[in-house]
Parts: structure tokens; C-alpha cells; sequence
């Protein structure tokens, strides 16, 4: 396998609800508390992947599935020397609620060992090589039934208060609206109404992590959307709040582990393509 090939790269692919699909290796590369607006699940290829989630580590090696719900946080490192190798995809939740009567709002099983469903994942990104638009869907489709019906539970229902609740609520869509801007803790406690100190503590129990840090994820999650479209580095830093590249780029590798630059290059040639040969350039990588 050669270096370049093995690093890792990344897609979002819009005429399929903007899933998000990433794949490499990485070989010491530590992923922080972070989560995601979709269902994550990682196939395994190579190595060992160690993923921290509801206060357990989970060990996943070669043939192995890890699955992560809507807005879970987690991390990640590797589990052995070396790290690990394999493809990923984020499948975002109005996707999931167009075929699932719970909609996003799940939880499931964290690491899998299914055949069936493995075969199903290899399809499904092997379709991403080209393959009409309908067949990829199809393969989607696919994983999702298989997946919804098979590893996953309905949660138990929320015992936080109405107020703290409908506070994180409109604290959330105001970070969101806002990404261009360093918000202040201030600013939210008064638009929620609600103290300064408790805001942080039902913020975090609710969500999973602190405002700064979910303020920050959303404006990765832009500017992924944006380099996607091949906007330069330096306008999608201006746009979301980084003080330069350098700084949106220190950001976002810590992430996703991939540069801005790499993605941008790499949906600027996987658009240059025909239609018949899309995603040829990376899709997929060697491995699966």
C-alpha cells in the first residue's frame, strides 16, 4: 500500500443527503471528544481502533464494525502500534429519520461482529467507485435496514428538567446561527435566562460536551460542508470564525485527522470527473 493512499481522505457526497465518508490510516493520531448529526459506522480493515464512549473503551480490529449514534460523543486512538486503517461513513440524521420511526433518536450496539452486515458496508463503499447514483442508494438502503433492525434500541426517556431542556435548545440554535463569531457565555446565559454556571453543567450533561467545545464542532462541520464545495481555505476560515488557515487547519486536522487543503483538492478533482467515473480518484481506498 503506497503512503499517499493511506492516509487519510475524505468526501461528502450531496446527491446521497450529504453523507460524509473518510477513510485511511491513522497511525497515531488521537481523535478528541467530538460527535456527530448522523449515525457513524466504521469498518474496520486493518490494526486496532480504541473508541471511548459512555464512559467504556471499546476494541475494534480487522473485520469489525463500530457504530456511533446521532450527537454520542466519543474518541478515539489507536489501539496498537501502527493505529488503525478503515472507511467510515456519517449518515446525517434527516436521512436516518426519512427510515426510522424513531427517526436519529436511538442507541445501538457500539462494537459489531456481523458478516451480513459487513458484506453490506463493503457494497455500499464500493459504490461510491462509480456506480449509477440509483445502485448507490439502493446499497444505503441497504445497510440502514439492515443495521436499524438488527443493532439498535429505543432510549430511555430524558429525566432532565423542561427548562434546562428548552435552555440548551436555544443556546444551540444561537451557536449555530452564529459560527462566524466568538459567542460569550454571558451572551447565552441571557438569552437563555438561566444562570451562567448551570447552563455550563446541563449543557454539558445534556450534550455531551461544554458550549465552547459543541460552538467549535459545528464550525468544523461548516467548513467541511463549504471546502466540500470547493470554497478556498481562506475564505471558509474567515467564514467561520478562524483567525486565518493556520488556524482552521490546526483545527481541523485534530478532528478529522485530514487537512482543509486535502479535502478541498480532493472534491475539486472528484467534481472535474464524469459522472460515470465519480469517485474514482479515492473510492475506495485499498483495503476494504
Amino acid at each position: 500500500m503506497a503512503i499517499e493512499e493511506s492516509l487519510p481522505r475524505g468526501l461528502k457526497l450531496h446527491n446521497l443527503g450529504g453523507i460524509e465518508v473518510v477513510a485511511g490510516r491513522y497511525r497515531d493520531h488521537v481523535l478528541p471528544r467530538h460527535s456527530h448529526d448522523g449515525l457513524m459506522l466504521s469498518l474496520l480493515s486493518d490494526g486496532v481502533q480504541a473508541l471511548h464512549c459512555r464512559g467504556v473503551t471499546h476494541f475494534a480490529d480487522a473485520g469489525k464494525i463500530l457504530a456511533v449514534p446521532p450527537h454520542e460523543v466519543h474518541a478515539a486512538e489507536p489501539g496498537v502500534e501502527g493505529g488503525w486503517y478503515y472507511h467510515t461513513i456519517t449518515i446525517p440524521s434527516d436521512v436516518l429519520e426519512r427510515h426510522h420511526p424513531q427517526g436519529a433518536r436511538f442507541l445501538c450496539e457500539t462494537a459489531i461482529c456481523d458478516d451480513e452486515m459487513k458484506r453490506a458496508l463493503q457494497t455500499l463503499f464500493r459504490s461510491f467507485n462509480g456506480a449509477p447514483v440509483l445502485q448507490q442508494e439502493e446499497a444505503l438502503l441497504d445497510v440502514l435496514e439492515h443495521f436499524l433492525t438488527r443493532h439498535t434500541r429505543l432510549p430511555q426517556r430524558a429525566s432532565h428538567k423542561p427548562i434546562e431542556l428548552r435552555a440548551v435548545e436555544t443556546c444551540k440554535a444561537y451557536l449555530a446561527a452564529y459560527l462566524h463569531r466568538n459567542v460569550t457565555l454571558t451572551e447565552l446565559a441571557q438569552l437563555a435566562r438561566i444562570d451562567r454556571f448551570l447552563l455550563v453543567r446541563c449543557f454539558t450533561a445534556i450534550v455531551g460536551i461544554p458550549p465552547h467545545a459543541w460552538h467549535m464542532q459545528q464550525r468544523l462541520h461548516k467548513s467541511f460542508e463549504m471546502l466540500s464545495k470547493g470554497q478556498s481555505v481562506a475564505d471558509v476560515a474567515a467564514a467561520t470564525g478562524f483567525a486565518d488557515q493556520a488556524h482552521l487547519t490546526r483545527a481541523f486536522k485534530r478532528v478529522t485527522g485530514i487537512t482543509p487543503g486535502r479535502l478541498r483538492k480532493d472534491h475539486l478533482a472528484f467534481q472535474s470527473q464524469p459522472a460515470t467515473s465519480r469517485p474514482r480518484i479515492t473510492w475506495p481506498l485499498p483495503g476494504l
